[in-house]
């Protein structure tokens, strides 16, 4: 089965999502079609299992992250996680084909979530004084900012690529030090 996700992860990456067949596929696996199928009934399956895929291997570079969090400033832990996020998509060809795929592919809600409460536990290893609730919130924004990092990365030259994800740096940035810098000042007057 993941000689079969490899193999859709490289057509999709070459053609795009709409473009891959099933064939193309199996052929790519060097398995018979018959083998796909009984993994897979169709290219939205195997979207979804990849996206499955895509987000355990994400959630992993978050485990790490959240362990040296505590030893972070907001700006570094920024810094790492747009690092973090470059290099992911780097690994990744077909992650960026598969951010247009229809929604029916998505990873299960309770990945995503599991996401946002990985980042959410950065967040507040960084900032020990936000609440719970704000965390995740915060989160949510940041991940939807990250994606449309990602949404660009495929429209930009390779020489814009470098200052597009240093303005994002900053976007984010400026956004989680104002979201969390009454937490900060609480935590310091206490």
């Amino acid at each position: 089965m993941a000689q079969l996700l490899d193999a859709a992860a490289a057509v999709i990456a070459d053609t795009g999502y709409d473009a891959a067949t099933m064939c193309a596929i199996a052929e790519r696996a060097a398995a018979p079609i018959g083998s796909l199928y009984q993994f897979f009934p169709n290219k939205t399956a195997v979207a979804h299992a990849l996206r499955v895929r895509f987000g355990s291997d994400y959630e992993g570079l978050l485990i790490a992250l959240e362990e040296e969090a505590s030893g972070l400033s907001l700006e570094r832990l920024v810094a790492r996680l747009l690092n973090m996020t470059v290099r992911f998509v780097d690994g990744h060809p077909a992650f960026l084909a598969l951010l247009d795929a229809p929604a029916s592919t998505r990873s299960p809600a309770s990945l995503r979530n599991t996401l946002r409460i990985r980042l959410a536990c950065c967040l507040s290893a960084v900032r020990p004084g936000i609440q719970k609730k704000k965390a995740l919130r915060l989160a949510t924004v940041t991940l939807q900012m990250l994606r449309g990092l990602n949404q660009l990365y495929g429209e930009v030259s390779t020489a814009e690529w470098k200052r597009v994800v240093e303005e994002y740096t900053v976007a984010i940035s400026a956004y989680l030090k104002k979201q969390t810098g009454k937490a900060q000042k609480e935590r310091a007057g206490a």
